[in-house]
C-alpha cells in the first residue's frame, strides 16, 4: 500500500468529551495518513476547548444543526478521495482503515465498503456482533473475509446492516447523491447508503473492526416512533429500486412491522405486539420471531 494513500475521517460531535479522545486515538493508531475532521455541533462540555488543542484535528463549528448536517459540513471540507465516518462515542480497531484501503485497491470498481462491528455497552462490555444479529445477511457473505456485491441495494433494503462508523466511501459519490438527508429525523444513514449502493459495487469485510456503543441514553434510535416514521418514508422512497426483488421488498416492510411490535412492547401492548410478531413469523420464519412472540404471549398470560 502506498504511503501516499489518504483518507478523510469525519466525526460529528455533541457533548461527547468523555468518549471523543478514545475515538480520535483509534484513528491515530490506524497507521495510514489521515485527515481528521471533527464537526462540533454546539457542545457545552469542553469539547471545543479540547479539540482546539489537538494539532492534527481540523475543527469545524456548527450550532445544533443535527448529525446529518454536521456530517455534510464535514464532507464539504474533506481533501481526499475517500471519506470514512466515525461517531464520537465509537472507536475503531487496529488496521481497520488499511484493510479497507486494500480492499478498494484490489477492487477499484467499488464505490463503498463497510465492516462488521461489535455492539458494546456504555461500560465497554460486548453484546453482539452486527452480522450475527442479521443471520440472513451473514449467509450471503463469502467464506473469505472479503465479499464483493456488484448489486447491493436489495440486501440493504431488506436489512440495514451498515454501521456508519465502519463505512469508507468515495467523496465524489457522496456529493453526487446529496449526502445525508437532514429532513429525515432518524435513519438518514440507511437512506444515504441506499443512494450510494445505486452508484456502484459495495465491498464487505466480514471482520469486527469497530466498537459501537449501542445503549447510549440519548441515542436517536431510542425514539422509536421517530425511527419507525423514518423507516416507512425510506422504504417507500426506495421501493422502486427493488421492485424486481419481491423477497427484499417484503423483508424491508416486515422489518418495519417488527419495529412496530417492539414499540408496542415498550408500551406493554403485548396483544398487539404478539399479533404483529406472529404475522411476520408466518411470512418470514425465524427463531428471533418465535422467541419474541413467545415472550409476548407469556406477558399476556401473566
Amino acid at each position: 500500500m502506498s504511503s501516499e494513500t489518504e483518507v478523510s475521517v469525519v466525526i460529528p460531535n455533541y457533548n461527547c468529551l468523555q468518549t471523543l479522545p478514545r475515538a480520535i486515538e483509534s484513528i491515530r493508531m490506524q497507521g495510514v495518513p489521515v485527515e481528521i475532521i471533527v464537526v462540533d455541533d454546539g457542545s457545552s462540555d469542553g469539547s471545543r476547548k479540547w479539540l482546539a488543542q489537538q494539532s492534527d484535528v481540523k475543527l469545524l463549528l456548527t450550532e445544533r444543526t443535527g448529525a446529518s448536517q454536521a456530517r455534510n459540513h464535514g464532507i464539504e471540507h474533506c481533501s481526499n478521495e475517500w471519506v470514512a465516518f466515525l461517531d464520537a462515542d465509537d472507536s475503531w480497531l487496529e488496521n481497520k482503515l488499511s484493510q479497507q484501503l486494500s480492499l478498494h485497491q484490489h477492487n477499484p470498481e467499488l464505490v463503498c465498503s463497510f465492516t462488521d462491528y461489535m455492539h458494546m455497552t456504555e461500560l465497554g462490555q460486548p453484546i453482539i456482533g452486527c452480522f450475527d444479529y442479521w443471520p440472513r445477511f451473514r449467509k450471503q457473505l463469502s467464506p473469505e473475509p472479503v465479499s464483493v456485491f456488484p448489486s447491493f441495494t436489495p440486501l440493504l433494503y431488506a436489512e440495514n446492516v451498515v454501521g456508519t462508523s465502519t463505512v469508507m466511501v468515495k467523496k465524489q459519490i457522496l456529493v453526487e447523491v446529496g449526502g445525508f438527508d437532514p429532513d429525515l429525523k432518524s435513519a438518514s444513514d440507511w437512506d444515504l447508503w441506499l443512494k450510494v449502493a445505486e452508484e456502484g459495487g459495495v465491498g464487505v469485510l466480514n471482520l469486527n473492526l469497530c466498537h459501537y456503543t449501542s445503549d447510549r441514553a440519548d441515542a436517536i434510535s431510542r425514539d422509536h416512533n421517530k425511527r419507525l416514521n423514518a423507516m416507512k418514508l425510506i422504504l417507500n422512497k426506495h421501493r422502486a429500486k427493488v421492485s424486481k426483488h419481491p423477497a427484499a421488498l417484503l423483508a424491508g416492510y416486515l422489518r418495519w412491522v417488527t419495529g412496530k411490535a417492539e414499540y408496542n412492547r415498550l408500551k406493554k401492548a403485548y396483544l398487539i405486539s404478539a399479533c404483529q410478531e406472529l404475522a411476520v413469523l408466518c411470512l418470514q420464519p425465524s427463531k428471533q420471531r418465535v422467541k419474541a412472540a413467545g415472550r409476548d404471549i407469556l406477558n399476556i398470560l401473566s
